[in-house]
């Protein structure tokens, strides 16, 4: 799920002293330091062909100031490595209510769309329609570990489980996942109906090469108690007071030319409702609702893990995997090639690292090989966790995928 434009040697280091200088008094803004996603149409992309690149530097010209790019993706993490690690100080859009962050005037409405081949006969018009549980359906699933958008969880009240998962590890990797996936999958009638975040949906159902139908789903689910519609917002750290006025300031004054910017990317545009608390992000940004872990054999499965390795695991798929390899796979080699196979550096057969060592190592970087000192955003505590998830992948019994706690197997079965 990407590309960087972003070099971490040192950058910790720096970005905790700008996140100290940003709580000083704000003066005239001379740039705008926008938190952006480098792969992730119609949002954003490192050309800056995105709408969200696009409303940047309308934001930026009215205000005088320059736009000064901090790539990273969009997945599990983001927060933490760019808005609040004090790398970049404007989210061009977040939901309104995301509680780490806080969020100016909404710009916009949308909500989750049906988008289904003009040709196919369909009229559908709720998820209570009885054909869906007769068609192939796709959903995107959010992060590593494949987090369900708000649609999929009220399917799953309705009994309809058999859906087709769209990844959202956007990069431009020709192999790897797509924006465009799941709508060209409905193109391309390998999948009947697809059910997709607005702007996500508009943008690639008007490039798609055949007539496809966008249907709205309704702001929420009663069945599942999920909302599907979300007002979406500019966002800046809680105590950049200041910034967050001359945002809503710029948004008052040039929300029709934001407006034309997302007709221009077909983003379909509902009604704003009045804000009335948080709500959790739609299918650009991660959302709070995990997925269920289906219920294994508990005595073979080479899956169950203890707290403290499925935490690890967690860790290690935010932090480590860019370097090391999703799953500690380097295979044959490392995504970096300065990095090792960490199950290689905690094996008998391999150099054997003791936990303290990993420990120490991982606290205090190796920054002549590219690694930073993690002590900035985790403890000591975290790094014995991601410690417990590479020696039990370093000694061959936890398998590669994502591992799950007796404790989900027994609430899951309840």
């Amino acid at each position: 799920m990407h590309h960087t434009g972003v070099k971490l040697t040192g950058a910790l280091l720096v970005g905790v002293a700008a996140a100290l200088m940003a709580s000083a008094p704000r003066g005239p803004v001379s740039e705008l330091r926008v938190c952006v996603d480098p792969y992730d149409m119609p949002f954003s992309n490192s050309q800056e062909e995105g709408f969200e690149n696009k409303i940047a530097h309308l934001v930026a010209g009215d205000l005088k100031a320059s736009v000064v790019n901090y790539w990273w993706p969009s997945r599990r993490g983001v927060l933490r490595n760019s808005i609040l690690g004090g790398f970049c100080d404007v989210m061009m859009q977040a939901p309104v209510g995301l509680d780490p962050v806080a969020t100016t005037k909404p710009y916009y409405r949308s909500t989750y769309y049906f988008v289904y081949r003009a040709d196919r006969g369909l009229q559908l018009r709720s998820l209570d329609d009885t054909i869906l549980k007769h068609l192939k359906i796709g959903v995107n699933m959010i992060g590593y570990d494949y987090t369900n958008t708000p649609p999929a969880h009220a399917l799953s009240a309705r009994g309809i489980v058999g859906l087709v998962g769209f990844g959202n590890f956007l990069n431009p990797d020709p192999k790897a996942d797509h924006p465009e996936d799941i709508v060209n999958a409905v193109a391309k009638d390998s999948i009947d109906v697809a059910i997709v975040w607005g702007p996500l949906a508009g943008y690639w159902v008007k490039h798609a090469p055949v007539a496809l139908t966008m249907t709205a789903l309704p702001d929420s689910d009663p069945v599942s108690g999920m909302p599907f519609a979300f007002d979406m917002a500019m966002a800046v750290r809680h105590r950049d007071k200041e910034l967050k006025a001359q945002l809503d300031s710029v948004i008052d004054r040039r929300h029709g030319d934001i407006l034309r910017v997302l007709q221009e990317y077909n983003v379909p545009v509902i009604e704003m409702r009045p804000v009335t608390g948080a709500a959790p992000a739609p299918a650009a940004a991660p959302v709070p609702a995990r997925a269920a872990t289906p219920v294994r054999d508990s005595v073979t499965d080479s899956l169950l893990v203890t707290d403290s390795v499925y935490q690890g695991w967690k860790w290690f798929h935010v932090y480590c995997f860019r370097c090391h390899g999703e799953d500690a796979l380097c295979t044959p080699t490392c995504i970096n090639p300065l990095a090792i196979d960490l199950r290689w550096s905690l094996s008998p057969a391999g150099k054997a690292f003791p936990r303290d060592s990993f420990v120490f190592v991982a606290l205090t970087g190796r920054l002549a090989k590219g690694m930073p000192a993690w002590n900035v955003m985790l403890d000591t505590t975290a790094i014995q966790e991601l410690y417990m998830y590479v020696k039990a992948r370093s000694d061959g019994w936890l398998k590669p995928g994502r591992p799950h706690r007796l404790s989900d197997l027994q609430t899951k079965s309840q």
